[in-house]
């Protein structure tokens, strides 16, 4: 594993900390879609987001961050969304079962 490899995943696993700490970013579980700038993902082990005010006196510069699982237990990163949508699907999404290792996790 590379320098910079090690080094998003300490990144990230120090955001989903913090994020877990705070009443705003409190995981949710189970299946989810989640939309984000026009492409879909589907989370199997829940997911994680938080808005980022950027601009105060110009809303447009707004963006959200999320982290999750997809069905193969790869975790994800998004950052910079600037449109972001999150939805429950059902406890028993196929793409999230683990006897349909074939699902690709990530649609669009």
């Amino acid at each position: 594993m590379s320098f910079e490899e090690n080094s998003r995943r300490w990144l990230a696993v120090a955001f989903w900390a913090a994020i877990s700490l705070s009443s705003c970013g409190t995981p949710r579980t189970g299946p989810k879609l989640i939309e984000a700038d026009g492409v879909r993902y589907t989370a199997c082990e829940g997911a994680i987001w938080d808005r980022d005010e950027g601009n105060s006196k110009d809303p447009g510069t707004m963006t959200y961050e999320v982290l999750f699982k997809d069905s193969h237990g790869s975790s994800h990163h998004l950052t910079m969304i600037r449109q972001l949508r999150i939805t429950d699907l059902p406890k028993d999404t196929l793409a999230c079962n683990s006897s349909s290792p074939s699902v690709d996790s990530k649609t669009h």
